[in-house]
């Protein structure tokens, strides 16, 4: 069986499974739930109120920690364009460390508001969304019409740079990752106490394994790829 687009693009392309790309902040939409979701949940005016005074107290901590000027760049952005600036912010340390725990902090205060029952459906909501996105990433690779010898090259890629990078990461850190699924460690990375210079390393690696990749890659397949993200990001954007 040939690996699956998961396992190769998203792992050669993207690496993520191991290689963080800068922390994403995902503090302020920590509690956000799609109307769908709110729908399904079957929420009560009361838990509804209680989750958005969270929101509201957990962005009051942010900017609190925020500089000026980062404030400024997230100036009149709302939602997903606020949250992708937030991504692109040159966070300290300290300042990563604390928007943590105000992630920490306000999503086990969110966890408090939900019925046992209630917590039980948003898990598989979660569990659904994600076999959604496994299915399409597979659809992309029939798109795409990868060779079994381009699927080759790409696992080698994805397989390397998972080795590389594991030579960045402490005992400690490799530890904590242990028997977790792709997503989860893809945020646990995210949210790991990273210094400097193993960011440094392992963007070095991300994208020195991004463009072995796109060696693999005819110029065609580049476009068509390209041309599937973009109207991804439009649909995501409406």
């Amino acid at each position: 069986m040939h690996p699956t687009i998961q396992q190769c693009l998203s792992g050669a392309l993207m690496v993520t499974a191991l290689v963080a790309a800068p922390a994403m902040v995902k503090t302020l939409n920590a509690n956000a739930l799609p109307p769908e979701a709110v729908e399904a949940l079957n929420l009560t005016p009361a838990q509804q109120t209680e989750l958005d005074a969270i929101k509201d107290n957990a962005r009051t901590q942010v900017d609190a920690i925020l500089t000026n000027d980062q404030l400024a760049a997230l100036e009149g952005q709302t939602g997903r364009e606020r949250h992708r600036a937030m991504r692109g912010l040159d966070l300290s340390q300290e300042q990563r460390t604390q928007l943590r725990e105000v992630r920490e902090t306000s999503r086990a205060a969110a966890n408090e508001v939900f019925t046992d029952e209630q917590q039980a459906q948003l898990q598989e909501m979660r569990s659904e969304r994600g076999n959604r996105r496994k299915n399409n990433r597979e659809e992309m690779a029939t798109r795409l019409n990868l060779t079994s010898q381009q699927q080759s090259e790409l696992e080698a890629i994805k397989n390397n740079a998972r080795a590389q990078a594991e030579s960045v990461f402490t005992a400690d850190q490799l530890a904590s990752l242990e028997g977790m699924t792709n997503r989860e460690r893809r945020q646990a990375i995210r949210n790991m106490d990273l210094s400097e210079a193993q960011r440094t390393q392992l963007q070095n690696i991300r994208e020195t394994s991004r463009a072995a990749a796109n060696e693999v890659l005819t110029d065609e397949q580049q476009a068509q790829l390209q041309e599937m993200r973009s109207n991804r990001g439009n649909r995501r954007q409406r």
